[in-house]
């Protein structure tokens, strides 16, 4: 796939923030004071770029919004915080990137059995599985995704009928929904074979996952996402994978950002933050359009600390 820059080489990038912090119209989501009778209780959103709209995107924001209740409790045991790990992953615990669980009092912690060690065929359907058991009838979720886990979550919205699930809103650290330029490069490829990496490491390319599915059919939930820019030097700087676009070390800007082509976002000028026709549809940047100065294994658990949880 073609990497497009947003601007010619040399023009400084324009970009408006997007400011949802009331976030998009729609049952319980995220930045709604309302929901419906039996919605989940409180637990803060994913904090909104704050300040005032601009075409400047060097302007200074604020770290987040304040933090918003999302209507009356439930009962006890019928609201869950799903975890999805990433890529070679069984689980969110544990493994690349180390991290734990959430903890949030009023919602019952769920480590997502997901198996992403072989191919998008196999664990899309255990995905499904997982919000089948927990997401339907009077139990609401809130789903937070690492990595390639973006990727699962949002494939499985977008391939079955999402409206039986209850879920308020997908927050995504580090996603790897866009696709990765590490994949099939030499690097997973030796990894693969030495065992220590796995075989869907080699296809889940830009390419692979763009095409893959309908990256903005997402059955109306907003995916909130977080990227880093800590690359590391054996992938972003030498050699650089990422041919001089921001990266996490993993994953690079254009995927982080939910961005819907792989445009050329500059190492030298992290921004997750662009007009929405940049973006696809019902994704959001959480927290600050510059990003988070984390690499990928620090991101596992950036957005539950940033949650607060």
């Amino acid at each position: 796939m073609t990497t497009r820059r947003l601007v010619e080489p040399g023009v400084q990038l324009a970009a408006v923030v997007l400011l949802f912090a009331c976030g998009p119209a729609g049952p319980g989501g995220p930045g709604e004071t309302g929901g419906p009778v039996g919605g989940p209780g409180p637990l803060p959103s994913p904090g909104m770029p704050s300040g005032d709209t601009t075409i400047d995107h060097v302007s200074p924001f604020g770290d987040s919004s304040e933090p918003v209740t999302a209507s009356p409790l439930v009962e006890p045991n019928k609201a869950f915080f799903i975890h999805v790990g990433g890529m070679c992953s069984q689980r969110f615990s544990g493994g690349k990137g180390g991290g734990g669980l959430a903890n949030f009092d009023d919602r019952v912690n769920v480590d997502a059995e997901v198996d992403q060690r072989d191919s998008m065929s196999v664990a899309v359907p255990q995905m499904r599985a997982v919000l089948d058991t927990y997401c339907t009838d009077d139990s609401w979720c809130n789903v937070y995704t690492y990595s390639n886990g973006g990727a699962v979550v949002s494939k499985t919205l977008s391939i079955y009928d999402s409206s039986r699930w209850n879920i308020l809103w997908v927050l995504s650290a580090a996603s790897n929904e866009g696709g990765s330029e590490l994949s099939g490069s030499f690097t997973a490829t030796l990894g693969d074979t030495l065992g220590i990496s796995c075989n869907i490491s080699n296809n889940m390319s830009p390419s692979d996952h763009r095409a893959g599915w309908n990256h903005n059919d997402t059955g109306g939930t907003t995916f909130y996402l977080v990227g880093g820019y800590d690359e590391w030097w054996y992938t972003g700087s030498f050699p650089d994978f990422f041919d001089g676009m921001a990266n996490d070390g993993a994953v690079p800007y254009h995927s982080s950002a939910g961005m819907n082509d792989t445009y050329f976002v500059s190492d030298d000028d992290p921004w997750l933050c662009y007009k929405p026709e940049y973006h696809y549809e019902n994704h959001s940047i959480a927290w600050a359009c510059k990003g988070q100065d984390a690499d990928h294994n620090v991101m596992k658990n950036k957005g539950i600390e940033l949650l607060g949880g």
